[in-house]
């Protein structure tokens, strides 16, 4: 009976996450990048470890408890600069190697190992669960790095964050904070629409159709930055080189227009799925294979392969 009634407790919630960024001063900016950098050095440590110990016993001790365990011997007696930084973020940011051992011998062919992050490459990030951080209006407290101040919209005022995480994205950072909310009844209703997803629009069954922004001069413009790229010294992985200054300036203006591109992108889906929740009560979609789809418009596949 009590089974029973978590299950239906758990069915009645929910998840959404809201992006926030994040303002504060110089000085805390260079701190979350510092935090960023604790736990890139410690996941490539214990991911050199656990390659180590399975050359040579042929197993490795990947489950985050002893993970957990052997990062507090290394954080006090080995690396000890660590001790300047949350010990709970740092250690958090190590279950993503027990979750990706578990898909790779659930799936070896389509799940590989986990892999080193380059300081160039890699996107600074960090996770915040539980205690380590807390959201008072439009403040947020990081464990051991105080109060940064948000500017978002948060449509769940009553929702509980649960955890998120900090990320850097072109310069600017951001926080993605994942609320617990309740699920909303919606009473029956034969008010329905049926929708057609193409690569370049949407039609809906009630003759209007929603076509994509066009972003011709921003895709040249990603491309230039692309050969300019090419035609720089980057970072070689193999010789641990940092690559030239140029060829940085240059990946900054690359992500830079990466990111418009999404914002246009992600702007018109928000604007479509906004104009279709208001007018319907029932959405109905086709199961297609996004990715052939793609392929397809670019002219290598024939068949997408759509399923109804």
């Amino acid at each position: 009976m009590t089974r029973a009634i978590l299950t239906m407790a758990s069915a009645m919630k929910s998840y959404r996450t809201i992006r926030y960024r994040i303002h504060t001063t110089r000085y805390k900016y260079s701190q979350l990048y510092q935090i960023c950098g604790a736990c890139r050095f410690v996941w490539n440590h214990f991911i050199e470890k656990l390659r180590d110990e399975y050359k040579t016993t042929g197993r490795s001790n990947w489950q985050f408890k002893k993970l957990s365990r052997q990062f507090t011997v290394l954080r006090r007696d080995e690396v000890k600069w660590l001790q300047q930084y949350s010990c709970n973020i740092v250690r958090f940011s190590l279950r993503p190697i027990e979750v990706q051992y578990k898909k790779f011998f659930k799936d070896p062919k389509n799940n590989g190992l986990p892999k080193f992050k380059a300081k160039w490459y890699s996107t600074s990030s960090f996770p915040i669960s539980g205690n380590l951080f807390k959201i008072d209006g439009e403040w947020l407290h990081i464990q051991k790095l105080g109060y940064v101040r948000l500017s978002g919209n948060n449509p769940y005022v009553d929702g509980i964050p649960k955890s998120g995480t900090i990320k850097e994205e072109c310069g600017k950072w951001y926080a993605y904070i994942v609320y617990e909310v309740a699920k909303s009844d919606h009473e029956e209703n034969s008010n329905s629409v049926g929708v057609d997803r193409n690569v370049g629009q949407v039609a809906l069954s009630d003759g209007r159709v929603f076509h994509a922004p066009d972003t011709t001069k921003l895709e040249r413009r990603k491309k230039h930055y692309q050969k300019l790229m090419s035609r720089r010294v980057g970072p070689n992985r193999k010789k641990k080189t940092k690559g030239s200054t140029r060829h940085r300036t240059a990946r900054g203006f690359y992500r830079a227009t990466c990111k418009k591109i999404k914002h246009i992108k992600d702007d018109w889906h928000h604007q479509v799925s906004s104009a279709i929740a208001a007018d319907y009560d029932e959405v109905y979609i086709e199961d297609l294979n996004i990715k052939n789809m793609t392929k397809s418009a670019k002219g290598t596949v024939d068949n997408p392969g759509t399923n109804v």
